[in-house]
């Protein structure tokens, strides 16, 4: 059995993101070292998780990016999706990258479980562990709040 403790740092953090991005949706991103040239985030979605760490992922993001990304998982043009759509694909995200940050904190052990996608702001817990990537010149921040369960 796996016990060891496992963490997740900023940079394993944007590779689990990119990786779900390329994979999920062919969406292209890299890890931004200027923020602040980015849109602001507008759009926010959550997932929450419970097991030895509990905590949550949040995902904040332009509206640009994520009508883009609901654009890419339908195959369709950006300029026909609608706020729902966009939402949707952001909480679908969430899903996706919540269960990718629950098996690298579990490990080969893996003993989480993992809530429903929502949209809106997460709570922030003890750790923080966040990335921003430049989507194709569109923000997509990511955080996971986790804190040891007792």
């Amino acid at each position: 059995m796996d016990t060891a403790a496992h963490t997740l740092d900023p940079n394993a953090l944007a590779r689990l993101v990119i990786d779900a991005l390329e994979r999920t949706a062919f969406v292209l991103a890299d890890p931004c070292d200027d923020p602040d040239a980015l849109p602001t985030a507008d759009t926010f979605a959550q997932i929450d998780f419970h097991g030895p760490t509990t905590g949550n992922v949040e995902l904040r993001a332009s509206r640009a990016f994520a009508r883009n990304l609901a654009a890419s998982i339908l195959g369709s043009d950006a300029s026909d999706i609608t706020d729902m759509q966009s939402e949707e694909a952001l909480r679908e995200l969430a899903n996706i990258i919540g269960g990718s940050v629950i098996t690298a904190l579990g490990g080969s052990d893996c003993r989480f479980s993992l809530g429903l996608p929502r949209l809106g702001r997460a709570t922030a817990l003890d750790n923080d562990t966040a990335c921003t990537l430049d989507a194709e010149g569109e923000r997509l921040e990511v955080h996971c709040h986790h804190v040891r369960a007792a």
